[in-house]
């Protein structure tokens, strides 16, 4: 009996008998199995299995799927339809998930689709399109522009993220006059395929991943491929900078210069849509980082950046926290430097930075070559009460401190509430330091959540009665609090770190929400408008998954306003 795959694995293990059951007497002497799945194995197939598996012997040819007449049918079909059909013709004929499942399958051996948005249909024209630019050779792009257009309509709908692992970079040209003295004319600058006229093709791009350079070596190496010119810096950026939607932006372990960096910021800088960078193990150094600095005074929205293994010195620090300081909105919330020589001097700057900074919520400084009088310093002024931060993650692990430097910062981390999380391995701190270390952050964590439960209660419902109804507050309440199966708090789950802080305080009855499905309206004159992503999380517990995600239209006479964070519920007289 052939199981279709809209039937979960999981059910058919449920359903399955136990090896256990399988043993007992009775078990042994029975002749009907209907749990036998494989029962009919050695009948004759049915004529419209025939005439399906001739379908799909010819789809290429003949490509038909909605004229079949059932779901029965086209679900068939897509269990038995080849996987090597040409790209173009999937990608247009089909968009069924499964198929496109087993299409990713036949193609690559690992596949993740929770990395893909948890599409595989995205999955596959991300990985197709990746696998195209990271074999594309610039010296030839013109006669390829063609071509590059047409895989860019085919799958410009469906990448959602741009990873490329390595960029082929263009070839020497080679002429030689005569044997006895040839003429060798290099071309100097390396370049790579245009990504300027690339990356503006896609509406819904959100993220960049590359790395300009090689995985794969053959016998023609030269260090050379792993060269990156200004040229691509420059035409990068543009890219960058046409893309609306682009959040995360990440160039790592690759030769980034000053030159190259300030190539490439110079687009970027007007694209304020970017919230997330990383430049790590690249080669920035002290002049790389000042101009991150400056990028960096000028951007308004960025919100994280990595730095890491990138070279940059004392110098380099005093040009990124100048940069910091020097912009009008400070909303920089995670900055990553380790694996640099920062050095005393360097956490100075950082010092400095903390005693005027607001919002950085994360800060990363292991591994940074931070002596005694660096760390002394760092605990000063953790320890000082001037910090304005509420909540900061700090690392400063792996570090040349002693025992003294640790008792310090036990000292300072107990007059630091702030602090909610605190890293310090291979410090050479004593035993008792990292335990009281430990100790503090733990009684800071639990006293913020403290804090945070009882803002949200202190912020709690107001409910307000509508004038047009001759309904009392009592009776509404009453109204609301009766017959209750599901609680408002689950609505809340999503943006408030999954705690329940409102249960028991609100509640909807069940006939609410069973029993609706899309486009049905229930009587009343109230509507309840919820935006889609929070009302996933509402319907989950009740598993009712046919209620429309836009409006939720409920038959009672009054208006709720909740103000929760970024959560609002409204009740309002538009049906």
């Amino acid at each position: 009996m052939k199981i279709p795959y809209t039937i979960p694995k999981n059910v058919l293990e449920a359903y399955r008998c136990s090896e256990e059951t399988t043993r007992l007497m009775s078990e042994v002497e029975r002749t009907i199995r209907p749990e036998d799945v494989s029962w009919d194995e050695q009948r004759i197939p049915s004529l419209k299995t025939l005439a399906l598996r001739v379908i799909a012997s010819v789809w290429k040819e003949n490509p038909i799927l909605e004229e079949l007449p059932t779901c029965e049918d086209r679900n068939t079909l897509m269990e038995i339809l080849p996987t090597d059909l040409p790209f173009e013709l999937v990608t247009k004929k089909i968009e069924n998930e499964h198929y496109w499942e087993r299409y990713s399958k036949a193609r690559w051996e690992h596949n993740d689709p929770v990395e893909h948005g948890n599409s595989w249909r995205r999955r596959y024209c991300e990985g197709a399109f990746q696998d195209y630019l990271e074999n594309l050779e610039p010296s030839f792009f013109e006669p390829q522009k063609e071509e590059c257009d047409k895989m860019i309509e085919l799958v410009r709908d469906h990448v959602h993220s741009i990873e490329l692992r390595s960029l082929l970079p263009t070839k020497k040209h080679r002429i030689s006059l005569n044997e006895e003295d040839p003429c060798l004319l290099e071309e100097e600058t390396v370049h790579h395929i245009p990504l300027e006229l690339i990356l503006p093709r896609f509406p819904y791009l959100n993220e960049i991943r590359i790395n300009f350079g090689l995985v794969y070596m053959n016998d023609g190496f030269e260090w050379r491929d792993f060269e990156i010119s200004i040229e691509d810096c420059m035409g990068f950026g543009r890219g960058i900078k046409a893309c609306p939607r682009l959040r995360k932006f990440t160039l790592t372990r690759s030769n980034l210069d000053q030159p190259r960096i300030a190539a490439l910021l110079q687009g970027m800088v007007e694209n304020d849509n970017v919230k997330e960078i990383d430049l790590s193990h690249c080669k920035l150094a002290d002049k790389g980082a000042q101009a991150v600095g400056e990028f960096l005074s000028l951007h308004k929205n960025l919100k994280t950046i990595h730095l890491a293994n990138n070279d940059i010195g004392p110098e380099g620090v005093a040009g990124i926290i100048y940069g910091l300081l020097k912009a009008e909105h400070a909303i920089l919330k995670h900055l990553n430097l380790r694996l640099n020589p920062v050095l005393d001097d360097g956490a100075s700057h950082v010092c400095a930075y903390l005693l005027r900074n607001e919002s950085l919520e994360v800060l990363n400084l292991s591994a940074c070559g931070i002596g005694t009088a660096g760390g002394a310093a760092l605990a000063d002024v953790l320890g000082s009460g001037c910090i304005k931060s509420e909540s900061l993650n700090l690392d400063v692990s792996n570090n040349d401190f002693n025992e003294t430097i640790g008792e310090q910062f036990e000292a300072a981390l107990k007059n630091a509430p702030f602090i909610v999380a605190f890293e310090a391995r291979m410090c050479n701190f004593s035993k008792q330091s990292e335990y009281s270390i430990y100790e503090a952050v733990v009684r800071s964590k639990q006293q913020k959540r403290k804090e945070k439960t009882k803002e949200i209660l202190n912020t709690a419902q107001k409910i307000s009665i509508d004038s047009s109804t001759s309904m009392n507050h009592d009776s509404v309440s009453s109204a609301v609090f009766s017959d209750s199966l599901f609680k408002i708090s689950y609505l809340l789950e999503a943006t408030i770190h999954h705690s329940y802080f409102l249960s028991g305080e609100l509640s909807l009855s069940k006939q609410l929400l069973e029993g609706n499905r899309p486009g049905s309206l229930l009587s009343g004159s109230r509507t309840l408008e919820v935006e889609q992503n929070l009302f996933r999380s509402w319907c989950s517990p009740l598993g009712s998954s046919k209620v429309t995600p836009q409006l939720l239209h409920v038959p009672l006479h009054y208006e709720i306003y909740l103000d929760l964070t970024d959560v609002q519920i409204r009740w309002n007289d538009e049906l």
